[in-house]
């Protein structure tokens, strides 16, 4: 049991590594290009970016019209002091978080929630671009009291609403740093959103069908009966699922879920995969405005389901855009450069994946045009235990034992 718990932990520790590593990474990349004053970006007319696709995640003509709407994602919210206590990459300060939210206020950013983008992403609902204006989604997650004793102020300040994804089994432990139910039921009647981070927060690529639906049931039972809420939204815990996860969810009520991947979530999104940008202490001023100004590569997966398997070599057939230029793009995973091909006339590109002996990777796809940046992610589940063309398996080596010499009388 003590070995399953400590394999637990390292398991966890790697994936909040590998997700860290990946914001890190894609906001060092766009730190290049300092921006001085409010923003400065051309919107498109709402009327210019709300035809209705015909099917989640087709692909509009006007896409680079469509600047989306940014989700960003805090975990805590901690003073100076306690952070020097216990520092945490996934906190950011309580004079970083007021001067974040200071930015937005002075950039014209007004906050929506998540009926609302999910309207925006199906097509059903044109949101205020005018003069200069952007929505934004302020995600919370876990449930931590954070929210209550140092950024429900800050956001009030500036008529900001926030989204809590919270789960239960932290509340019901106690623990110091979690929120109370009634807290909870108090945050919600302040016009904060209350959605679901699944029951006790588990990866939930390694769990069958049966215990996936039970933990989005019993997180939705639990939020609504005691927390007033009406769940119908879901952030995925570490921003990972499989190919079974949206097809459940679907089943038992809820109509969208957030991942951690990078960009405005535009029109024509899959509402089961929407983007989320974590916000981490390490993120410097210049770093956090150009994740307010991520822009988006919308992608479709042809041949095969999002979070699905790789069992062996795979030929992946994605869905861009039409008429871009083959060097104009750059495609890793993680920092991998991948073989692939892409043919303008269809927007079809062909990537060549294998095996990992992890148990997931992330597909990176970067399109620059006219100095800016375009991403598209897709997650990739791993078979446990495949041969792999990249990690051969490697064979231990026995070590010899010296023998010690003996000193001849």
């Amino acid at each position: 049991m003590y070995s399953r718990f400590k394999a637990f932990i390292f398991l966890t520790a790697l994936i909040f590594g590998v997700v860290g590593l990946i914001a890190f990474l894609q906001g060092r990349a766009r730190a290049d290009k300092p921006l001085s004053g409010p923003i400065a970006i051309k919107a498109a007319k709402p009327a210019d970016i709300q035809a209705t696709p015909s099917a989640p995640g087709d692909i509009l003509q006007n896409w680079r019209a469509d600047i989306g709407v940014p989700v960003l994602c805090y975990h805590q919210i901690v003073t100076e002091e306690k952070y020097r206590e216990r520092p945490t990459p996934y906190a950011v300060t309580t004079t970083q978080f007021r001067e974040q939210m200071e930015f937005l206020a002075q950039n014209n950013f007004y906050t929506i929630l998540p009926d609302e983008l999910l309207a925006y992403v199906r097509g059903q609902k044109a949101l205020d671009f005018s003069n200069g204006r952007r929505p934004i989604v302020l995600t919370f997650d876990d449930g931590n009291n954070d929210f209550v004793d140092h950024a429900q102020k800050v956001l009030e300040k500036h008529n900001f609403k926030g989204v809590l994804f919270i789960y239960p089994t932290y509340i019901f432990a106690h623990k110091p740093r979690s929120l109370t139910w009634a807290q909870i039921n108090a945050v919600r009647k302040a016009g904060h959103a209350i959605e679901s981070h699944t029951m006790w927060h588990p990866m939930l690529s390694t769990m069958t069908d049966a215990e996936q639906k039970a933990q989005f049931v019993d997180s939705k039972k639990n939020l609504d009966e005691k927390g007033g809420a009406n769940v119908k939204h879901l952030a995925y815990p570490f921003g990972i699922y499989n190919a079974s996860s949206a097809k459940l969810l679907k089943e038992v009520g809820y109509e969208s879920a957030y991942t951690t991947f990078h960009g405005g979530n535009q029109v024509g999104e899959d509402p089961y995969l929407l983007r989320r940008y974590l916000i981490v202490k390490g993120d410097s001023e210049k770093v956090f405005e150009q994740k307010t100004l991520a822009r988006s590569l919308p992608l479709k997966l042809l041949n095969s389901e999002p979070g699905g398997i790789i069992e062996g070599p795979t030929a992946l057939k994605l869905g861009l855009p039409r008429g871009l230029k083959r060097d104009g793009f750059k495609v890793r995973v993680f920092s991998t450069p991948r073989e692939f091909e892409y043919t303008p006339e269809t927007g079809e590109m062909t990537v060549q994946v294998v095996p990992s002996k992890k148990r997931l990777s992330v597909l990176e796809i970067v399109y620059k045009e006219n100095g800016v940046e375009y991403r598209a992610n897709a997650l990739l589940n791993h078979k446990r235990g495949a041969a792999t063309e990249e990690e051969p398996k490697k064979t231990k080596k026995k070590k010899r034992k010296k023998k010690k010499r003996t000193q001849e009388d």
